[in-house]
């Protein structure tokens, strides 16, 4: 847990939030006593993708063809400026 002033958070407060995205609790002391308790949010359960039942994970590849190194390297040449 980490501590930090109302200065600190009026004027810090981009770093303060790094610290909550990295799963930190800040607490807020003023004068020295604290005032209140910054804690970052649960994770939504339901923000959770099983991929396991995805169709492109369920797909039947035993017919599919495995490409050569060359023609890998060329779709990958491709793709380059796009990401």
């Amino acid at each position: 847990m980490k501590t930090a002033t109302v200065r600190d958070l009026r004027n810090r407060y981009t770093s303060l939030l790094r610290w909550i995205d990295a799963g930190e609790e800040i607490v807020i002391t003023r004068r020295g006593k604290a005032v209140a308790r910054l804690v970052p949010e649960p994770a939504d359960a339901g923000e959770r993708v099983d991929w396991s039942e995805s169709p492109a994970v369920k797909r039947d590849r035993t017919g599919s063809r495995i490409l050569t190194e060359a023609e890998s390297a060329e779709l990958i040449h491709e793709a380059g400026g796009q990401w």
